[in-house]
């Protein structure tokens, strides 16, 4: 045997023989977390050298670099090495940026829309009180769909004639009229094939208006929140003809106005507002309804004559039963109820401190407070128990020795009872013991039910 065939094989290297653009789309698929993984490939040879560079998916972050000099650096070198290549994604987050900084900054995004970039997040956070103004290629630019905008100041709008093929907008802020007083307006009328819309953010001191009027604008989210002592009105008009699901969630005492939104589905609400009567009569259209207990006692409610889904989030609202006697007496086409809610626990004083007793950890709840019954049956079995009602979720149930399980007893009892075409009810009871969850199966067997083919469950799970 000669010395040839005694020299172990080389590994024939099949990837790196692979097209370049199989090469970009495999570094493509990593996720963000990995994305300096792309670039440490070029250490491997020649052929990967610049490959990292050509990838579809740009992720930039100053945060991965010890100064701003080599992030700005790093990126023209990656901008310059593609060149005209397309670029589906592109991350740039440049927070603690200087008014330096902000030439690189334009000619990165002029870069991107040259490269008909589709996807854009987009994060610029200046370090003192100059503005960074968005370049004027990106408000014509005809490729981008997808904008996500961390923006503080809010970057003001502009008029007519802008992002033709914009379809999705997430904003995001903090306290915007901190640096830009004179701003407090925001129109969001000219995306012409606008479909989501999410505003998120601090408001600031001062009202904000918002005029949200869109032709195609089926989804919008408003997460509006505030500090503790700031209590702030501000203005949302919402004139969508194609509005299918909203989701506020708002921390002011906000005003909103809702017209030409007949075609809305789904609507969550969870906000602390004066004029809950007033939104709630702008959604009356729904099928589904998600709603916090504070909003709700703050209004009359409406007629929902197409409501078939309803959530009812009772927030440190243990004795507020009364509000599904409330909800339930003028829903008559509700198909499916969700009940879910915080627990309450009664704290007990001693001096200055206060002490938290759970009750569940007592061997009996009469030992620290007393559980008194408060719930209180309608007078009248509402309509949709009897001929409509055919699923009941209930989330927050801890069992015989946690407060107000008297009151979630009776309504269990009320509704099995008067439930006549009810299929299923299950009962969501994390944490609870074997022993527990035996004795509760045994309470339930025994009480009298509307419908015989109704099945109850209960999950004692962390779901």
């Amino acid at each position: 045997m000669d010395s040839e065939s005694k020299r172990p094989a080389i590994a024939e290297d099949r990837i790196s023989a692979l097209p370049d653009a199989v090469l970009c789309h495999i570094l493509s698929c990593l996720q963000p977390e990995f994305r300096k993984c792309a670039v440490s490939t070029s250490i491997l040879s020649k052929r990967w050298k610049n490959i990292w560079a050509y990838v579809p998916n740009l992720y930039f972050d100053n945060h991965d670099f010890p100064s701003s000099a080599d992030f700005i650096a790093f990126v023209d070198r990656a901008l310059q090495i593609r060149n005209s290549s397309a670029i589906q994604k592109f991350h740039l987050h440049f927070d603690g940026c200087q008014a330096e900084d902000f030439c690189h900054i334009d000619d990165w995004i002029s870069t991107a829309v040259k490269c008909n970039v589709a996807e854009l997040d987009l994060s610029v956070n200046p370090h003192g009180e100059e503005m960074f103004e968005l370049p004027e290629s990106l408000l014509t630019c005809g490729s981008l769909m997808v904008w996500k905008l961390w923006s503080n100041p809010l970057i003001n709008i502009p008029k007519a004639g802008c992002y033709p093929s914009l379809k999705e907008l997430h904003l995001k802020f903090i306290y915007p009229d901190l640096l830009n007083p004179e701003n407090d307006f925001m129109d969001f009328s000219q995306f012409p094939v606008l479909e989501y819309l999410w505003i998120d953010g601090y408001l600031g001191f001062k009202s904000f208006t918002f005029i949200i009027s869109g032709p195609e604008l089926k989804t919008l989210r408003i997460n509006a929140k505030s500090e503790n002592d700031i209590r702030v009105a501000h203005v949302f008009y919402i004139n969508a003809p194609k509005l299918e699901r909203l989701d506020v969630q708002d921390d002011f005492l906000s005003h909103y106005t809702l017209v030409n939104t007949r075609s809305l589905v789904e609507a969550n609400v969870r906000a602390y507002t004066k004029r809950a009567t007033e939104f709630l009569a702008g959604i009356s259209s729904v099928k589904c309804l998600a709603i916090s207990s504070p909003f709700l006692r703050a209004c009359s409610v409406a007629a929902f004559d197409n409501l078939r889904e309803l959530k009812l989030v009772l927030e440190m609202d243990y004795f507020k039963w009364s509000l599904l006697t409330k909800v339930l007496g003028i829903l008559s086409n509700l198909e499916s109820l969700v009940v879910e809610h915080e627990r309450y626990e009664p704290p007990c004083h001693r001096g200055d401190s206060e002490l938290v007793i759970r009750l569940e950890e007592c061997q009996e709840t009469k030992e620290v407070f007393a559980d008194v019954l408060r719930w209180s049956p309608p007078e009248f079995v509402p309509n949709c128990l009897l001929s409509h009602l055919k699923t009941i979720c209930i989330k927050g149930f801890k069992g015989s020795r946690s407060f107000g399980y008297r009151d979630e007893k009776e309504v269990i009892k009320y509704l099995l009872k008067n439930g006549q075409v009810l299929q299923k009810m299950t009962i969501y009871s994390p944490g609870l013991s074997r022993g527990a969850e035996k004795k509760l199966d045994k309470e339930l067997s025994v009480l009298e039910w509307g419908s015989k083919t109704c099945q109850v469950e209960v999950i004692t799970k962390v779901v």
